[in-house]
């Protein structure tokens, strides 16, 4: 069985998915062009759309588990159909795909919520710095994040 899954989450920032990754126990994996999944689509559910089974596994570049044991489902990076950024694709079938859910969280939300950190870090880093500003970060219980910008 295979259940391949178009996350809900553009990627437009490499080096803040490798960060988000990083949080979430993955390595990004640049240039890796296939991720490990079922390996067929057998049809059991609907596929993304605008995307073709035969596509299935293929990739710009991967998320793997930082612990990742042989026959461990990858998450595969996409470039996006219109040229801008990068969609996230992965197989959720099995044992391999809860280890990604677990990891990723249901969903992906808590790497698409790490990926939205990353960014709004980078972001503050860049344009406020300059100006005197500093960007800290906090981890809260329950998967919170707080995010501080303070002028120095």
């Amino acid at each position: 069985m295979s259940h391949i899954v178009d996350v809900h989450m553009k990627a437009r920032d490499l080096d803040a998915l490798a960060e988000a990754g990083d949080r979430c126990g993955f390595t990004l994996n640049l240039g890796q062009q296939s991720h490990t999944w079922f390996g067929r689509f057998v049809g059991d559910t609907v596929p993304p759309p605008s995307r073709s089974p035969r596509d299935f596994g293929q990739c710009d570049h991967a998320l793997r588990l930082k612990d990742h044991r042989a026959g461990d489902y990858e998450i595969g990076v996409v470039q996006a159909l219109d040229g801008d950024g990068f969609d996230l694709r992965w197989d959720t079938w099995g044992a391999s795909g809860r280890r990604l859910i677990d990891a990723a969280g249901p969903e992906m939300n808590r790497l698409r919520q790490q990926y939205s950190a990353a960014v709004i870090s980078a972001r503050a880093r860049k344009k406020l710095a300059p100006k005197g500003f500093t960007t800290t970060r906090e981890d809260l219980p329950g998967g919170r994040i707080r995010l501080r910008l303070r002028r120095r």
